[in-house]
Order: C-alpha cells, then sequence, then structure tokens
C-alpha cells in the first residue's frame, strides 16, 4: 500500500514542478488536475475522503455529468490554482509514515535530473503555447479559459459534450508532446509513465463524451445518442465507428488500464506490475484511435452545422487584423494567485 502511496505523491510532486515551468495558466491547470486525480485516488487508498469540493469538479469532468451553465463550470476551474494543489500535496505527505522521496523517482531525487526535466518541460510547454495558444483564439473547453480566448457561453447538451470533449483532447495533445520527447530519453521513466497514464485516460474520457458510458450510473447522453434522439444528421459516422469491433477492443484495453491507474489505484495488483502494463503498452495504439474518432467527429461536421461550429472552435486562431485585443472578464483567475 505504501509504494502506492508513495507513487501518486512522487508523480505529483513531479508535475507540480513541471508546473511552474510555464507561464500558461491552462497548462498549469491542465497539468494540475492529474495532481487531483492522483489524490482522489489517494484518498481511495486510505479511505479518508477530505477535498470534496475537487472530488466534484473531477467527477463532473470523467463521470460526465452536467454542470447547469458554462459558469457554474468556469467558475469550479479556478479552484484548481496552486494554493489547493499544495494542500492536497501536504494530505498526502502527511498521510504516508516516515515520508521520504522514492529513490525510484530520480526526477526528485538527483538535482542533474530534476533540472534537465525543467529544461525540457518548459521547451516542450512553449512549443504546445506557441501553436494552441498564441495570438488571439476561440476555444472551448471545461478546464480553463486563458486570456486572449472567446468563449461560447450556452449549457445545451451538444456544448456541454464538446466542453469536455475539448478539454480531454486538448490535454491529450499536451501530453502526446511531453511523451514524443521524453521516449527518446532514458532517464525520466516515472514521467514518461505518468504521461502514458494520461493519455489513456483523456482518450478513454474522449469516447465516453461521444458514446454513453452505459458502464457508468452517472453517465449522461454522448453526441452519439443525442444525435440520434434528435435524428440529426451525420449520425451514421457515429454509428459506423460505435460498430467497429477493432476500435472498441483498444477502447476496452484502454479503459481497462485507466480503471487500474488513472483517478483510481488498483489494490489487488502490484504496483510494479501496473506499471508494466503501462510500459508495455504500444501508446500508438491510443493515438491511432483518438484520430479515428476525431476523424468520425470531423465527418459529422461535414454534414451537420451544429456539429461544425463546436468542432472548429478548438482553438481557432483569429487572424482579422481588426482584432486589437479581447475583454478578459472571462479569463480564469491566475492559478498563482
Amino acid at each position: 500500500m505504501k509504494e502506492k502511496k508513495l507513487f501518486l505523491l512522487n508523480s505529483s510532486l513531479v508535475y507540480n514542478n513541471i508546473i511552474k515551468n510555464t507561464n500558461n495558466n491552462c497548462i498549469r491547470k491542465f497539468l494540475a488536475f492529474k495532481i487531483v486525480n492522483n489524490t482522489m485516488s489517494f484518498e481511495d487508498l486510505i479511505k479518508k475522503r477530505t477535498f470534496s469540493d475537487l472530488r466534484q469538479i473531477r467527477n463532473v469532468f470523467l463521470a460526465h455529468k452536467q454542470e447547469n451553465n458554462f459558469f457554474t463550470a468556469h467558475n469550479a476551474s479556478d479552484y484548481i490554482n496552486n494554493k489547493n494543489i499544495e494542500l492536497l500535496i501536504e494530505f498526502m505527505k502527511n498521510n504516508i509514515q516516515s515520508y521520504s522521496s522514492n529513490i525510484d523517482f530520480e526526477e526528485l531525487t538527483n538535482d542533474l535530473k530534476k533540472n534537465e526535466l525543467n529544461n525540457l518541460s518548459t521547451e516542450i510547454m512553449n512549443l504546445f503555447h506557441e501553436e494552441f495558444y498564441s495570438g488571439f483564439r476561440i476555444s472551448n473547453n471545461f478546464l480553463c479559459t486563458e486570456k486572449n480566448q472567446i468563449k461560447e457561453l450556452s449549457s445545451n447538451e451538444i456544448s456541454g459534450v464538446f466542453y469536455r470533449f475539448n478539454s480531454s483532447k486538448e490535454i491529450g495533445i499536451l501530453t502526446n508532446f511531453f511523451i514524443t520527447n521524453l521516449s527518446k530519453l532514458s532517464d525520466f521513466k516515472n514521467t514518461l509513465l505518468n504521461f502514458k497514464i494520461d493519455y489513456l485516460l483523456h482518450s478513454v474520457n474522449m469516447y465516453d463524451c461521444i458514446y454513453k458510458d452505459v458502464l457508468n450510473k452517472f453517465s449522461i447522453n454522448g453526441l452519439y445518442e443525442i444525435l440520434n434522439k434528435n435524428n440529426l444528421e451525420g449520425v451514421e459516422h457515429l454509428k459506423t465507428l460505435k460498430e467497429n469491433t477493432s476500435h472498441f477492443k483498444i477502447y476496452k484495453e484502454m479503459r481497462k488500464l485507466r480503471n487500474k491507474l488513472a483517478g483510481h489505484m488498483d489494490k489487488s495488483e502490484t504496483l510494479e506490475n501496473l506499471l508494466s502494463k503501462i510500459d508495455d503498452f504500444d501508446i500508438a495504439l491510443a493515438y491511432d484511435f483518438v484520430n479515428d474518432l476525431d476523424k468520425a467527429i470531423y465527418d459529422v461536421a461535414q454534414e451537420n452545422f451544429i456539429v461544425k461550429h463546436h468542432y472548429n472552435t478548438f482553438n481557432m486562431k483569429l487572424d482579422n487584423p481588426d482584432i486589437i485585443g479581447i475583454e478578459d472578464g472571462l479569463a480564469n483567475k491566475d492559478y498563482f494567485e
């Protein structure tokens, strides 16, 4: 049990270090969401649930319970800030007897490797910021509103789907940036494993946003159910993918791994066995899975103007020279405020 608690804490400490290497509030919140997930798993391991507000935010995003309106979700995301994340980390430390950094986490114990990871993560996040945040953007997601972004304000069913879908899609791309670069090196095995866990979590979440998760009693209708119920254009593309057995097989495999290490921590298997399963999983299968899912939604968008609107507003860059500024009233508070 202790090694699992240490893994959750030390993984969170690594992410907390990485968070400090970017000025982008959305990237900070995306990485901090990992620490929220880890703490919820930690709470369940010790049977001591303490942070109900952050657990509710986690549940809404991952269990797909619809918030009342955009502003409820927008305001809730401000709870994901440095002050609360530090409380989560302190909670985990206080509930591990004689805590000391796990020697296997050289990203924490070896100053040279820690500095190398800080430098690399800074470069990765700068590249991500440049590609998805530079200039003025239209961007609709659940976890963050950054400065210079225009948001849609809506609580209808399809908007709710895409707030969550876009959040996982965006975090998935960020984790892809990290996996691609970290996989070329041998010094950051724990960090790489954690980003692979994240990618699986958000790949499964993207699917569950499109197709209702019938195994989860809290799950609401996905895009497929909404389009099918209302007999809207393009639904046949989602139906075709839903019936693709090889695609669903990968989903089930990723979901099984998700349930053991992301948002939960399996109590029956050893940590070594759990991590070896992540290490052995071919991440290229997850990349193909996400691409096929995204392509199906793209195909729907070509026939359905409502879906097209939501699909196209994924960090869409506004190049109109007449736009000289955007009111920042909707921007989330600074992560370190």
